[in-house]
């Protein structure tokens, strides 16, 4: 049978309109029940307006400016599942997702993300509220694995998600967190704030990573912070981190046994850490970690790290600027192939603690301040080069 190139044209055209249509699709939440500003529970018309959307091959599922409530129905997490080709979008700070009370008296609330192959999925311009009245961390009473956005597909994958330009608060787990099943992330322009446990949390495992964390920052806290600001953990097999760009009001925790990873250009009030990296780089991050009595970057089991670039200032003479460790009693493998070049250190304290590493470069730093009689102290060290370090 001959078909003849107009029909193809047509047929390729209807394809193309439909396709545009189902991507143009909006669902409001409002049109599924929904009401903002009141008592009643939101979660089912949300979870109504989200599943039209993914039978409609995606779209875009609108939060109005208003609060709505969420909470827990059963075991599920999330409570709010996103499906593919999906985007949630509301008004900007306005409209506001905000965990009913009872939050407070019970764990595992995720409020948003999805736990199912996926893909495609974007969260932009919502305020997510975790209703959190724990001031801090006490072992066995803070829920701390209530969080915001949620995505976790262990066996299974969860690709190409954005999350951008929204501010999620006062979570007594992690405001954002993504790990197992999970590629190709971009965090952008996210405020975080109040968070017990951490701000933006990584990890994965093989074949999982390619994530993208840039230009978000935390706001100043009521509450106390057990963890990070930032925080790359059980990562091992994942590779492809980036973390540029970031203001941190606390630590920023990057390791996790992750391959690739890049921590570039950010402010962090608190410390640097991580272990088990694979061919790291940090590079040109500003800390300024005040009065805090302790190392102020630290690495450990590495495998290839460059630090280079960065300004670390500490004002405790207690406070060692960067220290690389391992061959431990725990763990007898030393960090290998460790670079350190070209920093700023304005401490009091000793500039660099080496402690169970083989083959490492420092050079060409510049030291301003250090009452240390040396830039760089070895221990249970092989194959160490120290030049070219600038004493002010």
């Amino acid at each position: 049978m001959k078909i003849h190139p107009a029909s193809l044209v047509a047929a390729f055209l209807v394809f193309v309109i439909a396709a545009a249509n189902a991507g143009a699709a909006e669902f409001d939440i409002t049109d599924y029940g929904a009401s903002a500003d009141d008592d009643g529970d939101d979660t089912g018309a949300i979870n109504a307006a989200l599943q039209a959307c993914g039978e409609a091959g995606g779209g875009t599922v609108i939060v109005p400016a208003g609060t709505f409530l969420v909470s827990r129905q059963g075991s599920e997490s999330p409570i709010l599942e996103i499906p593919s080709n999906t985007t949630v979008r509301g008004a900007g700070d306005g409209s506001i997702l905000k965990f009913a009370a009872g939050v407070n008296d019970s764990n595992f609330w995720r409020m948003i993300g999805a736990s199912q192959d996926c893909h495609d999925i974007t969260i932009r311009d919502l305020h997510l509220d975790g209703s959190n009245t724990h001031q801090r961390y006490v072992k066995g009473e803070t829920p701390e694995q209530n969080h915001g956005i949620f995505f976790y597909n262990r066996g299974g994958r969860i690709e190409n998600v954005t999350i951008r330009d929204c501010l999620v608060e006062n979570f007594s787990g992690d405001c954002v967190s993504f790990s197992q099943g999970c590629r190709g992330f971009t965090v952008r322009n996210v405020r975080v704030r109040n968070f017990i446990r951490q701000g933006i949390q990584m990890g994965g495992g093989k074949g999982d990573g390619g994530h993208y964390v840039t230009g978000c920052r935390d706001l100043p806290h009521t509450v106390e912070p057990g963890g990070s600001t930032i925080h790359v953990e059980h990562a091992e097999g994942a590779s492809d981190f980036r973390i540029i760009g970031n203001e941190c009001r606390h630590h920023l925790l990057a390791g996790g046994g992750a391959d690739r990873l890049v921590v570039e250009d950010n402010d962090v009030q608190g410390r640097i850490e991580g272990n088990s990296i694979r061919n790291g780089r940090f590079e040109n991050n500003r800390l300024q970690a005040g009065d805090l009595g302790r190392t102020l970057m630290q690495f450990g089991y590495a495998d290839g790290l460059v630090i280079r670039g960065n300004r670390i200032a500490g004002d405790n003479a207690k406070a060692t600027g960067i220290y690389v460790w391992g061959a431990s009693r725990y763990n007898a493998t030393p960090s290998r192939n460790i670079t350190i070049e070209e920093n700023v250190f304005e401490l009091k304290g000793q500039p660099v603690l080496l402690n169970g590493v083989e083959g490492a470069k420092v050079s060409g730093n510049v030291i301003r301040g250090s009452k240390s009689d040396s830039v760089v102290v070895e221990r249970r060290t092989e194959n160490v080069t120290v030049a070219g370090n600038r004493i002010e």
